[in-house]
């Protein structure tokens, strides 16, 4: 009875155990079935290849390429960087196939996408699966700085989940380097990452690796307590890799112990696990393991044909011309790489004298453009000077004939007042020549009764021209008071009389007589009463009215 109890608790926790698993599938696969968008199918198929990881390879890849197929429609942003973690994960699937070459082709596609997206993180996380590929083909330096590399990249981007999976499997390249030191290091670190951000799962795994280590460090116990802690947790979580890695590990403490049969035993198990799943990788270092233990156990023919086929496995794996495709990839991916930048460069560089070319021309199109405003700015600035000149010139030459009307004007006057004083003049010499003749005439050798009479006579006539040169002294003041408006007037009114006409008019409206008129002009007495008909006549004066008084009487 004591023994079906333990055995029904192992059938229950199984049936537990397979309900857990059974419920995240269903539950993954129902999201799948609801789903009605393609991004929301997308996401469903990536979730559920990524579950079907540790659980199916096959159903993991055809879930990738499915979602893959849908986002070939697709190419945005969003798809174009969740299209880069379908190739990650496409990578790891042949990864764990052993599939070499063709894991390290999706990476560097999925390195491609990340690029174009400038994704820090997701080109940490291709490093990260790319150094994987080279660790398993044993290529630990090359996959110490590609995780070195991961490294940098997520503690620039601060994904501690990232940076911890780093540390932990840069640790794990140090063991298998033989750098125990610096593996224990990046153990210890990768475990105070996760713990901090309390990621249970990824603390299992660093102990995990870290009973490797201890096994390495000969602390079976620790490396053992820890192994078969791990085992029990990847049982119950279905993970078939990690259960066939973990038996492996065992089964390495066991070799370390000697302890034979439990060594081959776990073997066996982790063996049995990789056939099933198809890891390959994982069967051929299981088979090399039972040969070796077959050995020491002194049964030859087991090791032999363990060995046999450990061969067999290695050599699918592990051979020249995997690496050759690899580094043909790498190379491929570098040449393609430095092709894009040349012509990036040269687009860059084309785009480049291009602008100068469009400097050059935008340089000419406005030296063009200002000569152009040059001229018809000289242009305008000629004509308003040029307008200006002429404009002075008409001015100057207006002020000019201005100017000469009124010195024509002034020395017509200055003529008339010398012809006045001429007039006179000649007028007073003429009366003195006649008083001269007079007393020669009549006084000197007349006789005394007749002296007297005579110089009686002369005295009169001497008063007499006193008085008229006393008149004509203020006459000029009183014919320029005169004529300050009646000349315009008499210009408007009678346009046909002439200047001297005008004149006489003048001298008719201060009173003056025919003599008075013909002394001041300095003209025969006929001329003035010449002059006055033609007045009389060019005015239309009627004979009965008075020439003097009707010239007084305008205005």
């Amino acid at each position: 009875m004591k023994y079906y109890v333990p055995l029904l608790i192992f059938f229950l926790s199984i049936s537990v155990i397979s309900q857990e698993v059974d419920t995240t599938f269903i539950r993954l696969k129902s999201k799948l079935d609801n789903a009605l968008e393609d991004t929301a199918k997308i996401q469903s198929m990536f979730s559920l290849g990524v579950y079907q990881l540790d659980h199916d390879f096959d159903s993991a890849e055809e879930y990738f390429t499915e979602a893959l197929s849908l986002i070939e429609s697709n190419n945005t942003n969003d798809l174009l960087r969740k299209k880069a973690k379908i190739y990650v994960q496409m990578g790891v699937v042949n990864r764990r196939k052993a599939n070499y070459p063709e894991a390290i082709a999706y990476h560097l596609k999925a390195m491609k996408y990340y690029e174009q997206l400038n994704d820090s993180s997701g080109i940490g996380d291709v490093y990260h699966n790319m150094a994987m590929v080279y660790r398993y083909q044993k290529e630990h330096r090359k996959a110490i700085e590609h995780f070195k590399k991961t490294v940098s990249l997520k503690q620039t981007v601060s994904d501690s989940v990232g940076l911890g999976a780093a540390y932990n499997m840069l640790g794990v390249s140090y063991r298998q380097n033989k750098q125990l030191d610096s593996a224990l290091v990046c153990y210890q670190t990768a475990k105070k990452i996760f713990l901090a951000i309390k990621d249970e799962n990824n603390v299992y795994r660093v102990n995990n690796n870290m009973g490797v280590l201890y096994q390495k460090l000969d602390q079976h116990d620790k490396a053992l307590e820890i192994q078969y802690e791990n085992l029990n947790r990847c049982k119950r979580l279905g993970k078939k890799l990690s259960i066939c890695v973990t038996h492996y590990n065992i089964s390495s403490v066991y070799k370390r112990k000697k302890e034979w049969s439990k060594s081959l035993k776990h073997a066996d198990s982790s063996l049995q696990v990789a056939l099933e799943e198809n890891f390959r990788e994982r069967a051929a270092v299981s088979y090399r393991r039972k040969s070796f233990v077959y050995a020491k156990m002194e049964n030859y023919k087991e090791a032999h044909e363990s060995y046999r086929i450990f061969k067999k496995y290695n050599d699918t794996i592990y051979n020249i011309e995997n690496a050759k495709k690899i580094q043909a990839l790498e190379l491929n991916y570098e040449f393609q790489k430095e092709k894009q930048a040349d012509s990036l460069q040269f687009a860059q560089e084309k785009r480049e004298v291009e602008l100068v070319g469009q400097a050059e021309s935008s340089k000419k199109r406005l030296y063009f453009v200002l000569l152009l405003g040059a001229i018809i700015s000289g242009v305008i600035i000629t004509f308003l000077i040029r307008r200006n000149y002429q404009q002075r010139s008409k001015l100057a030459k207006a002020t000019y004939e201005n100017e000469k009307k009124i010195l024509d004007q002034e020395i017509k006057s200055k003529e008339e007042d010398i012809k006045r004083l001429i007039a006179d003049n000649s007028m007073r010499l003429a009366f003195k020549e006649e008083l001269l003749d007079k007393i020669k005439n009549e006084v000197i050798g007349a006789e005394p009764k007749n002296i007297k009479k005579s110089l009686n006579s002369l005295t009169t006539q001497l008063r007499l021209q006193i008085d008229t040169e006393n008149k004509l002294s203020g006459l000029q003041e009183k014919i320029d008071y005169v004529n300050q408006s009646f000349d315009t007037n008499l210009q408007e009114s009678y346009p046909e009389l002439t200047k001297g006409e005008r004149e006489v008019c003048a001298l008719l409206r201060l009173n003056l007589s025919i003599k008075e008129i013909m002394t001041i002009r300095n003209v025969s007495s006929d001329s003035v009463k010449s002059m006055r008909r033609r007045i009389r006549k060019k005015m239309d004066i009627p004979q009965d009215v008075e020439l003097e008084k009707f010239i007084q009487e305008l205005v």
